[in-house]
């Protein structure tokens, strides 16, 4: 998992106070994976991979790229009954962060997945902030209602100002900027697989440090189906424009 991308001094990413960082559980920050599932279903919350060791193929070096694997094996076939293998490459380009995340079906059979890249970004007050986007008329789910409820979208700006978790279905490939007036915008720049934008904050909870961040997430929320050695490519960018 990614915890930290600086540039000049400024810090992009989050990690909440709260958050366990000796592997008894997924770290609540940075840009980790939800993979095989996002949200509840037939396995655990957001599936697995974002709770297991990946393996290193590419240490970052002075081009500033790694490259990391995750295979099945017997822990992961017990919960989700096939053979794939992922890669996550992160490239620290000039004025960006590039991360590129491939999935390869190794199994004789199809199997379907969703998936997001659970991005939580560093805000000084949350509700300062400005998210910007292609909303305006995409559908929305509202997931802090209940049941969820689906609307349009009203706006291409979102305020976080009250409990927040939203899904905007089908607004990427695009990109999506961050405006935090504390030290400039974040331009998160989302190409192919990724389709969807999950935007998310548990506001006024100090436990989880809420106005410390927001999570815009690069989601595919639908089940991908993928045949025997297909390869399903998703690519997420951070640019960010320091405030002058």
């Amino acid at each position: 998992c990614v915890t930290s991308y600086k540039t000049d001094g400024t810090e992009w990413l989050a990690v909440r106070p709260d958050a366990k960082l000796d592997g008894s559980k997924p770290i609540s920050g940075g840009l980790p994976f939800c993979w095989p599932q996002f949200g509840p279903g037939a396995i655990q919350q957001h599936g697995f991979a974002r709770n297991l060791a990946w393996k290193v193929l590419e240490e970052s070096s002075k081009l500033g790229t790694a490259v990391f694997e995750l295979t099945d094996t017997e822990e992961t076939r017990a919960m989700w009954p096939h053979a794939f293998r992922l890669e996550y490459r992160v490239e620290l380009k000039d004025g960006e962060l590039a991360t590129t995340f491939t999935v390869k079906n190794t199994s004789a059979s199809d199997f379907s997945f969703s998936g997001a890249l659970h991005s939580y970004y560093s805000t000084q007050n949350v509700s300062a902030c400005k998210i910007t986007g292609p909303f305006a008329d995409a559908t929305k789910i509202d997931k802090t209602q209940d049941p969820a409820k689906t609307c349009k979208g009203t706006s291409n700006d979102v305020i976080v100002d009250k409990m927040t978790e939203e899904i905007y279905k089908e607004v990427l490939p695009g990109s999506v900027t961050l405006s935090d007036p504390s030290k400039g915008e974040l331009k998160i720049v989302s190409g192919g697989g990724w389709r969807d934008v999950v935007i998310w904050n548990p506001y006024g909870d100090e436990k989880m440090g809420a106005n410390g961040f927001v999570c815009v997430e690069s989601a595919e929320i639908d089940p991908v189906p993928l045949a025997p050695n297909g390869t399903w490519e998703a690519t997420m960018s951070l640019v960010p424009m320091k405030k002058a």
